[in-house]
């Protein structure tokens, strides 16, 4: 694995216009901004297949945990699932309602894999990972024998095929408010899903309708297969969450709930511990005894907000590049073991692996100078030599 550096490839910036990926150059804390053109991640054939392994058995390490957990009605309290969702939760689990994506964040050495969390619900860095750093490999001159761990867009068109009959209408919604980052996401996903062969509508989370007997868009026509960048532990705690039925089908489904928390890190480690891609954790609890280096995880936040370091037992404050915010501190926490990492020149690279469906479909890299990926975190291309 090594950090290496390429000429810029002329009109780069249209090129990213060109395919919808208009934010690129959203700014960074260091003054550059969101796209790093002209750096790549190189990786050996071997260490690729590592990673892939590695993605497809936590996946269905993370299915098993799941799975026990609704068979056996048991959701610790350190998970804080609202009540009332656990019948979606069961009904879209038995029901084997499909999920489309999700991504594993891992810390990498070259050699030794962890999984820091899953996201599993909403992630985002879609486009730039599938077309944006196809692009660049396309196009970039003077690697020999070059290749791309990335079938992301050909896979999720595949997905979307398997996932509604051809010719379905999928309503796609994300907040009103939300960046550009993740309409950016929700249109190309759109897009993917128009390739299938679907009919597919926009709208904002607020303008989803209720009209006595089904959720309805702003043409009073029935909403009956919703894509959502939106997490389900906000959709428990809005209003409409009391008209939510089993009839609609829900992507990202129900039982991905159970995933996208990371309390299923502390899931994980009790059913595999000590296995060779988990860091220990636990439920975070002010009176335990952690002895060395660790991280305090909100189970439900985004973009490394609230995260802070204890070493031995002593709160060291807030990672490096995280940030607080309210809203994520009233779910509780977990404790992770401190996983150490090489930087590249002066830069810390965590590898995001995307799964489609069942199976992993590719790489994206997110680098920053700062302990923590935040949302201003460099977006960098990788490519594996044979």
């Amino acid at each position: 694995m090594k950090r290496k550096l390429f000429q810029a490839r002329p009109n780069w910036q249209q090129e990213h216009e060109n395919i919808g990926f208009d934010y690129y150059n959203l700014p960074s804390a260091d003054g550059s901004i969101y796209w790093s053109e002209g750096v790549a991640y190189e990786f050996s054939l071997k260490q690729i297949e590592q990673l892939e392994d590695a993605s497809n058995e936590l996946h269905q390490m993370c299915l098993h945990v799941a799975g026990e957990m609704i068979q056996q009605g048991n959701y610790p309290d350190y998970f804080q699932i609202p009540h009332s969702a656990i019948p979606l939760i069961e009904h879209s689990w038995h029901h084997h309602a499909p999920m489309l994506y999700g991504r594993f964040d891992f810390a990498y050495d070259g050699q030794q894999i962890k999984m820091l969390e899953y996201n599993a619900d909403t992630p985002t860095g879609l486009l730039e990972a599938s077309v944006a750093q196809w692009h660049w490999i396309e196009q970039v001159e003077h690697i020999a024998n070059r290749d791309q761990f990335n079938s992301i867009h050909e896979d999720l068109i595949k997905r979307w095929k398997t996932i509604f009959p051809r010719g379905a209408h999928i309503h796609f919604a994300a907040c009103q408010e939300a960046g550009r980052e993740d309409w950016g996401n929700l249109e190309y996903l759109m897009d993917t899903a128009f390739q299938a062969g679907h009919k597919v509508s926009e709208l904002s989370m607020e303008n989803i309708g209720w009209d006595g007997n089904n959720f309805v868009d702003l043409n009073d026509q029935e909403i009956q297969n919703l894509f959502k960048l939106y997490p389900w532990e906000w959709i428990w705690e809005e209003n409409f969450s009391q008209y939510l039925k089993p009839e609609t089908h829900w992507v990202e489904p129900c039982w991905k709930m159970l995933l996208s928390n990371k309390a299923l890190l502390v899931e994980l480690w009790k059913k595999f511990p000590h296995h060779p891609l988990l860091l220990e954790s636990h439920a975070f609890k002010s009176d335990m005894q952690l002895h060395g280096k660790w991280v305090k995880k909100p189970i439900l936040a985004r973009e490394g907000a609230n995260i802070r370091v204890v070493q031995d037992n002593v709160d060291q404050g807030a990672a490096s590049g995280s940030f607080y915010f309210d809203d994520y501190d009233k779910y509780g926490y977990i404790a992770q073991k401190w996983v150490d990492t090489p930087l590249f020149d002066g830069k810390l690279p965590t590898l995001g692996l995307w799964m489609v469906g069942h199976t992993c479909a590719g790489m994206s890299i997110r680098e920053d100078e700062f302990d923590i990926i935040g949302n201003d975190a460099h977006f960098a291309a990788h490519y594996f030599v044979e």
